[in-house]
């Protein structure tokens, strides 16, 4: 990065420091204090680090840190990251993942997104909406434009669905053998929908909340939802559909969903992903459903789901930040 040593953004504090490093910024101090990495010092006496150094510190130390796999990155991947945390402007990331799929370098992303989900301040709504949801949508425009081989978008969306499964395993709570029975979602993206990138989040996030999900994958008929929900028991079903399907396909799947739907088994309907009505086009048409709703958006979506009776009566007691206001 040119004049990198002149970006005032790669000025990191100690408590920054000592978050990259995984120490005590009481560690870092000693550190300034002993000659081992270079600062120097505010007017108001606070001490700054540039990035460079703590990295060439980390290195000298065979101290790991999140930004390793992104070499020669490092500064980009940084600037990034701070951008995502403070205001959830992921256009740096997005731009930054776009080079990465061009240069032949997709799994890079996956590295990326790895990282995100284990911020602590970053809520997944952040992670999905800001950042997958943005990255695809331009991965796709760059396809349509000519700009991006097709094998180029499809290693893209590998890999970040690779990265959905990996968060699946790596962060799900385990619920305590004494914790109630949660209930069941059944989740999937539409028949002739290859693209579930959007139904993967919607399943990491329901897990995180507690419930049990019974994820159907792509391209799922819409009898088969409705015969899962019956099979499982579940509250809630979450479609997803992306383009082509339009308008019509989506009021389709509603109706023939309620016409499946049963009294005595009710659940939800959740309907999302980039294929969903705009706002200003019509509703979707009255069903039976014990709710039903339609979504852009996983921050949305979370935020109708707290409001259904089987989250408020779990106690499942597993509710972590996925949401913005969370």
């Amino acid at each position: 990065m040119p004049n990198e040593r002149f970006n005032s953004r790669l000025l990191l504090t100690t408590s920054d420091i000592a978050d990259l490093l995984d120490v005590h910024p009481s560690t870092v101090k000693r550190w300034c204090n002993e000659g081992e990495i270079a600062f120097s010092k505010t007017d108001g006496g606070h001490r700054r680090i540039h990035l460079r150094d703590a990295l060439e510190f980390a290195d000298e130390r065979d101290i790991r840190t999140r930004l390793d796999p992104f070499r020669p990155y490092e500064a980009h991947v940084w600037s990034a990251l701070q951008d995502i945390r403070t205001s959830g402007d992921a256009s740096r990331a997005v731009s930054l993942s776009l080079g990465w799929i061009t240069q032949g370098h997709a799994e890079r992303i996956g590295s990326l997104i790895a990282v995100l989900a284990d911020l602590p301040d970053l809520p997944l709504s952040v992670l999905f909406d800001d950042f997958i949801f943005g990255l695809m949508h331009e991965v796709g425009e760059a396809w349509r434009a000519g700009t991006l081989r097709v094998a180029s978008e499809h290693l893209a969306s590998q890999v970040v669905i690779q990265s959905l499964f990996e968060l699946r395993v790596r962060r799900n709570p385990r619920a305590p053998d004494d914790a109630p029975v949660p209930p069941t979602a059944v989740v999937g993206a539409m028949e002739g929908d290859q693209h579930h990138i959007g139904a993967l989040c919607i399943r990491v996030i329901l897990e995180r909340m507690g419930w049990r999900v019974v994820y159907l994958g792509p391209d799922v008929p819409v009898e088969e939802f409705s015969g899962t929900q019956l099979d499982q028991g579940a509250s809630l079903v979450c479609v997803s559909f992306s383009p082509p399907h339009n308008a019509a396909d989506i009021r389709r799947a509603v109706r023939i969903l309620g016409q499946f739907y049963r009294n005595d088994r009710p659940f939800a309907l959740a309907v999302g992903g980039s294929g969903v009505l705009e706002p200003s086009e019509s509703l979707l048409p009255d069903g039976p459903f014990a709710g039903q709703e339609i979504f852009r958006s996983t921050s949305d979506f979370i935020d109708w789901v707290r409001t259904l009776d089987p989250v408020r009566n779990s106690g499942s007691g597993f509710t972590t930040q996925v949401g913005k206001h969370s």
